[in-house]
């Protein structure tokens, strides 16, 4: 009797595995690479976000330092501007100060000496004080006669004024005083010395006085 095997042989069963394993080798390989690839390049543009951030880092710096140096290099300059503005400042003081100076003075002097003359007040305070009954009392009195009042000598040195003359009353003298104390010219306005006495010209009685005080301008 013929007896045929149908089984594959050994040999049979190894040769025809052999394209499978490749396959899978090959499909491996493969794979690896790709996924390889992918995280080079994914590293890469990671890298390359960070390097973009530091130039970007390193453009604002830059702008910062030229700035600074800019800055610096004008600082001469500035200080001399300065300079010139602080000359022009003390310049403008000056004439400030001999506009306001012992000529305004004189000249307060003169209005407080004056026919419906007043003193150079604050504004504000005058109003406050006229709307108060106890305030009201020490402002000056508009119609008062300022011919009633002589003065025969005015000393300043040093800011320190002294004023002597005559008044034909003691409310003469405080009349006078009180537009002093509220003239925004004078300070520390006070009576130093007053006596009553006979005027030789025209041998009227007189009170006379001595008043002191500091001058502001």
């Amino acid at each position: 009797m013929l007896k045929i095997n149908l089984l594959p042989s050994e040999k049979g069963r190894a040769r025809g595995q052999a394209p499978g394993v490749s396959n899978l080798l090959v499909i491996g390989v493969a794979g690896s690479l790709v996924m390889l690839l992918g995280g080079l390049f994914l590293f890469h543009a990671t890298q390359q976000s960070a390097l973009d951030e530091l130039k970007s880092q390193n453009q604002r710096t830059q702008a910062e330092i030229d700035s600074i140096k800019a800055r610096v290099a004008d600082h001469t300059k500035i200080l001399e501007e300065l300079a010139e503005i602080r000359r022009r400042e003390e310049a403008i003081e000056a004439l400030q100060a001999a506009r306001t100076g012992p000529t305004s003075m004189l000249i307060e002097i003169s209005h407080l000496l004056t026919s419906a003359g007043s003193p150079t007040a604050d504004p504000q305070r005058v109003e406050q004080c006229r709307t108060s009954t106890t305030c009201r009392t020490t402002l000056w009195n508009v119609a008062w006669e300022p011919e009633r009042m002589w003065v025969a000598e005015f000393r300043e040195e040093n800011r320190v004024v002294k004023i002597i003359g005559e008044g034909r009353t003691a409310d003469d003298v405080s009349e006078f005083m009180t537009r002093l104390q509220w003239s925004l010219y004078f300070q520390n306005v006070r009576l130093e010395r007053t006596e009553s006495a006979v005027n030789v010209e025209t041998r009227l009685a007189v009170q006379k006085f001595t008043i002191s005080g500091r001058v502001r301008y």
